[in-house]
């Protein structure tokens, strides 16, 4: 399991991506040929503002993913991710894919966190020691789209309990995809303290358990 999260087709061809013929809007952005280049101000403007709300809520980021753009599903499959975006991972860093639907501050800016979380705990502890429903929270914690802001999210604590029982991402990303992510969202919530957040992931990176760090914070 752990050698196909490693070396999948998707991580190795952004290894690729300095030779394979997309726009290097910088060293770590790249733009696949249906992005027109009178978006490239746009772009960046994004990117610089998701950067800036991670730095805002919990600090200055360390995490340098290759992203990905492309205006085409049918290219951002191919990159492995659906219309919106997606973040595939790497041993030495995180590739993110935006698709057409992915194109703006709240999805650069959750899946900016997922990299950063990588970053800071490391491969195999994301892998094997961070619950996904806690990943896809954090994320979400970044990420202002309606549907994902706690004010607008009505579950009941059984079903936010339930996500927690998670612990695979066969488990997450099936049945109500949109209600698992609306309870880890709120499932989050008593667990993430703002003000050491890199801290407490530097916590699990140096070998103390997922639930000896955060679950302290209830």
């Amino acid at each position: 399991m752990l050698t196909g999260a490693f070396f999948q087709r998707h991580s190795l061809a952004c290894e690729l991506l300095p030779f394979m013929g997309y726009e290097e809007l910088n060293r770590n952005v790249f733009l696949a040929s249906d992005v027109s280049s009178d978006r490239i101000d746009e772009l960046t403007e994004m990117i610089d503002l998701a950067v800036k709300r991670l730095t805002e809520t919990y600090g200055v980021p360390i995490a340098t993913p290759r992203i990905v753009i492309t205006s085409d599903v049918a290219v951002a499959a191919k990159w492995g991710s659906n219309e919106t975006g997606a973040m595939h991972r790497m041993p030495w860093c995180s590739c993110i894919v935006l698709g057409p639907e992915g194109q703006n501050v709240d999805v650069i800016a959750h899946e900016m966190l997922h990299a950063e979380l990588q970053r800071r705990v490391g491969l195999l502890k994301i892998l094997n020691e961070v619950p996904v429903w806690f990943d896809e929270g954090a994320a979400l914690t970044l990420d202002n789209r309606e549907p994902f802001l706690p004010e607008n999210i009505e579950l009941s604590d059984e079903k936010i309990l339930n996500v927690m029982t998670f612990d695979t991402h066969k488990a997450f990303f099936s049945g109500k995809i949109r209600e698992n992510y609306q309870s880890a969202r709120m499932a989050v919530i008593p667990l993430i303290r703002k003000e050491s957040f890199y801290e407490d992931l530097d916590r699990i990176k140096s070998g103390k358990s997922f639930h000896a760090v955060f679950y302290k914070n209830k």
